[in-house]
């Protein structure tokens, strides 16, 4: 096998220097000095934010409660029975005031303050034919501070919301043989009969006609259902023909309700014709005085 000769190291040498002249080296980039850059501080870690919600719609709705939904509803219902019970008990008694006043006022006519000692037991004036609505008389209280109540033709509620008493159809008239029955209210519109409860036997009742006063006194009282229709009857305190005349007041029992109804039965005593003067039972409480 035949090997090429070897070259000299001078030889070597030589031929290395020539290639370093024909191809020079190439430099190299010198590795960039990195400038330094502020530091940044580091922030504490915080909680997430909850994402903003876009709409009412995406938002969690109230679920229903039963339980509260009730007690609000008897909430407003009490708030509602107390302000409807207000306005009965007192509002109304102040819209009648000056109805009830003026009633009275239009009935009277003039008569002599002086107290008359005409007391008569015959059948006193009768009174003309009135119409429903009409006031027909006056009814005075001594035990009641001397109240006047004006009595109307007719127990509907049209009637009796104006404050006045209202005589029961087709019972008697004032001072006639029979029941002269008479219905108020005893709270609301007027509260006519609100002291029904605090009249005693002897206590006088009077009442006022045109041309007479007629003087009832308290024979009793009871308490019964509003269906006992026996009380306006003409002989309420028993099943015979009457023989005297009555006067029967009827009211609401108890005070504040209306499941009962409180009776007053008055027995006719006598009269006074008003051009005599004013009975003794109103002395110094002249109502018809100028």
């Amino acid at each position: 096998m035949h090997y090429p000769p070897r070259s000299s190291n001078r030889e070597q040498r030589a031929a290395r220097a020539t290639r370093a002249t024909n191809n020079p080296k190439q430099e190299t980039p010198a590795t960039p000095t990195w400038q330094a850059l502020p530091a940044t501080p580091v922030r504490p870690p915080t909680l997430a934010a909850p994402a903003k919600q876009e709409n009412n719609k995406t938002r969690q709705q109230p679920k229903f409660d039963l339980v509260t939904a009730i007690g609000e509803l008897i909430v407003i219902a009490g708030i509602f029975v107390a302000a409807f019970t207000l306005w009965n008990l007192f509002v109304t008694d102040m819209q009648v005031e000056n109805q009830t006043a003026q009633a009275v006022e239009a009935f009277h006519k003039p008569c002599p303050d002086i107290t008359s000692h005409d007391e008569r037991r015959t059948t006193p004036p009768e009174i003309g034919a009135v119409a429903q609505g009409e006031v027909l008389a006056t009814m005075h209280v001594p035990a009641w501070r001397y109240m006047t109540i004006p009595i109307k033709e007719g127990t509907s509620q049209a009637v009796l919301n104006t404050g006045a008493a209202g005589h029961y159809l087709d019972t008697a008239m004032p001072g006639q043989i029979g029941n002269f029955a008479v219905a108020a209210h005893r709270r609301t519109y007027g509260s006519n009969f609100r002291r029904v409860d605090t009249l005693k036997p002897g206590d006088p009742i009077i009442i006022e006609t045109k041309d007479a006063w007629l003087i009832y006194k308290v024979e009793s009282t009871r308490i019964v259902s509003p269906k006992n229709l026996e009380v306006i009857k003409p002989n309420p305190i028993d099943d015979s023909k009457p023989s005297q005349a009555y006067l029967t007041m009827t009211t609401c029992h108890p005070e504040y309700g209306n499941s009962e109804r409180f009776i007053v039965h008055n027995i006719f005593d006598h009269w006074v014709p008003k051009e005599t003067g004013i009975p003794k039972e109103l002395a110094g409480k002249n109502p018809c005085s100028n």
